[in-house]
């Protein structure tokens, strides 16, 4: 099963990823299991035990950083969209993160993040099909 995990300390933030990512994936036909984690030690528990095909981090300052390259080290093809609220861009290149995101997240710059993820893996059928989903009512 296609397996999505996500990493984050805040209930706001995991409602928003999930919320997205459900969304974003429903409509391509898509229906991943996406797993919630708040802490890190039970998030590589999961990872050590499957390697999941995508991953969010969403932790602040160093614990981001720590978590986007442990993970990078046991999982070296997952996908990763990486929040952080200090600018971690050269390191998020450095480690080969598919989206890397400075705080606050939008859902627009999440689902640019989200595009960047599956452009080699769902065969658009338009060009714009990314711009498309930016302007679907998300109330």
């Amino acid at each position: 099963m296609y397996r999505i995990v996500i990493l984050t300390g805040q209930e706001s933030q995991k409602s928003f990823f999930t919320e997205r990512i459900f969304k974003f994936c429903a409509g391509r036909g898509l229906f991943p299991r996406i797993e919630q984690y708040c802490d890190q030690e039970s998030f590589f528990e999961a990872v050590r035990t499957a390697a999941p095909e995508n991953a969010v981090i969403a932790l602040p300052g160093v614990d981001g950083l720590n978590a986007a390259e442990h993970l990078r080290a046991l999982c070296p093809t997952c996908k990763i969209i990486w929040c952080s609220d200090l600018d971690f861009s050269l390191h998020a290149f450095r480690l080969r993160i598919d989206y890397f995101l400075l705080e606050p997240v939008t859902e627009e710059n999440f689902c640019q993040g989200l595009c960047a993820w599956f452009k080699r893996k769902i065969p658009v059928t338009r060009s714009s099909d990314c711009n498309e989903h930016n302007k679907e009512d998300h109330s």
